[in-house]
């Protein structure tokens, strides 16, 4: 599904303009990039819980170059589902 396909749909269900779903929308996204940027994680309830974690500096090889180069620490994202939405999902299969 795409952005455009999703602001349509939450437009139609919340009966608003596809302008405001999307000011809603970028707000949402940006609020929770914001915490995760700073190291908080949140819950969504019924969906799950996001958190950021650094990856620490690591070597790896590069095979085309075929030498060992170094990785810089980086910030990755982890998410857990809820056990209700995995419940959902398994239930479901073949609708």
């Amino acid at each position: 599904m795409t952005k455009a396909e999703v602001l349509k749909s939450l437009a139609d269900e919340l009966d608003l303009t596809q302008a405001d779903t999307e000011e809603l929308y970028d707000s949402f996204v940006d609020g929770l990039t914001l915490l995760l940027s700073k190291d908080r994680g949140f819950t969504l309830p019924g969906l799950g819980t996001f958190h950021a974690e650094v990856r620490p500096e690591h070597k790896s090889f590069n095979p085309h170059y075929k030498q060992m180069m170094r990785i810089p620490p980086k910030k990755v994202v982890h998410f857990n589902q809820s056990s209700t939405l995995k419940e959902e999902i398994n239930e479901g299969g073949d609708e």
